[in-house]
């Protein structure tokens, strides 16, 4: 359904201007046969279906969720190759049951990616073969505390050796380690809920005492179901918490929906309305928010809407005001992970710490990160490296755009 909403309400609509000021829209012809349209959803059913996705496990289920971070970008490892590894991560931590967007400032799934091997055929045509190992760790953010590792050796080829990098991600494989190190990260994730629940409730008013508003929301909205006693404190916490943010962020959003409303010309666009219902409604923003939606409306209503019906709309506009929801937390959750990784004085790469239990170890850790996990000191220039620009990373990112809030 929710495909076949958006294949009506993408299409474009021919406009006149009168005087410069007057809408003279005309009823838009499809260039699609009844039977090249269903042809095309189903393709793009098929798409999806070869994507192994669970989008709602992806983003809104009640499960552990993980910030899935990028390898580093140096030498052969493009920016295409580092998102293409995310992309096939999240793909992977969605097929294990875990919800792996990246809004949770809490737990992440950071990738390391160490080069073992880079030769070039020498048989015509030459290809240029690329081997490294991968290392996946989960790790708390909020302790620094690492939870799992796991490592995979993996090659790609290609023209050149950062084509042959970029081809990497092909080799990673959602292998029986793999899976058994997300289970047990996700089963230490569970008890540091279960056994800190005063430490959790803690950092999140200390965040809110900050102003921090989005990190605080972040915190609360990706606490598992199966964290009773933190869940039910986080469904008590997160309205309030979500109307600061709203006021914070109002002049924010305003923006947003001018932005939208020039984007739609005369066209029907949820995130209009998603970014309206997130400014506060008795703010100086709202009543001047209220007044362009308003004048975008009355054009809008002039065009057919291609059949779009009021419920379809409705849950079109909500996914547009989640969306906008997920980008703040996304932001806080790439400030933790700089958090997470700033290193100590002098030293150049992260700060997590090894560690079986859910507990706080402390400054003292780190010495013992050195020894147990000397690959994490590359770690924290892919995590520093992305900062607030995480969010565009995500954005970025080929499949993303097919989810259900990126389809918007």
């Amino acid at each position: 359904m929710l495909l076949m909403a958006l294949s009506s309400c993408n299409g474009g609509y021919k406009q006149e201007a009168t005087n410069g000021k007057k809408f003279n829209p005309t009823e838009r012809q499809s260039k699609f046969t009844d039977e090249e349209r269903a042809e095309a959803i189903a393709a793009k059913r098929a798409e999806l279906d070869s994507m192994q996705l669970d989008i709602e496990t992806l983003v809104f289920k009640n499960n552990v969720k993980l910030t899935v971070l990028p390898p580093a970008v140096k030498g052969d490892v493009s920016s295409l190759a580092s998102q293409t590894i995310t992309a096939k991560m999240m793909q992977i931590v969605a097929e294990n049951g875990l919800g792996g967007y990246g809004n949770s400032p809490a737990f992440c799934l950071a990738t390391v990616l160490t080069p073992t091997s880079r030769v070039a055929t020498g048989t015509a045509p030459q290809r240029m073969l690329c081997k490294y190992t991968v290392t996946f760790v989960v790790g708390n953010m909020l302790t620094s505390d690492i939870y799992a590792t796991y490592a995979m050796d993996v090659e790609g080829a290609g023209q050149s050796f950062e084509e042959a990098t970029n081809n990497v991600a092909s080799s990673i494989r959602n292998e029986r380690g793999l899976q058994e190190m997300l289970k047990k990260a996700s089963d230490r994730i569970l008890a540091w809920y279960n056994d800190n629940p005063q430490q959790f409730k803690s950092t999140v008013e200390s965040f809110v005492a900050k102003q921090d508003y989005a990190t605080a929301y972040a915190l609360l909205t990706t606490v598992p179901e199966k964290a009773t006693v933190c869940f039910n404190y986080a469904l008590k916490r997160q309205d309030s918490v979500l109307e600061e943010m709203k006021n914070q962020k109002a002049e924010d959003m305003l923006s947003e929906l001018r932005n939208a409303i020039a984007s739609a010309g005369t066209q029907y666009n949820p995130m209009v309305a998603g970014c309206l219902k997130l400014i506060p409604a008795r703010s100086k923003q709202y009543a001047e928010g209220k007044k362009l939606y308003d004048g975008y409306v009355a054009h809008v209503q002039a065009v057919q809407r291609d059949s779009i019906k009021h419920e379809q709309q409705m849950e079109l506009e909500r996914l547009a005001m989640e969306k906008m929801k997920l980008k703040y937390e996304q932001e806080a959750a790439m400030k933790s992970a700089q958090r997470a990784f700033t290193p100590p004085s002098g030293e150049s790469g992260g700060s997590f710490s090894s560690t079986s239990s859910g507990s706080s170890s402390g400054g003292g850790g780190i010495i013992d990160s050195v020894k147990k996990h000397p690959f994490l000191w590359g770690l924290g220039l892919g995590a520093v490296a992305i900062g607030t620009a995480g969010v565009g990373l995500y954005a970025a990112l080929p499949f993303t755009t097919k989810l259900g809030l990126a389809l918007l």
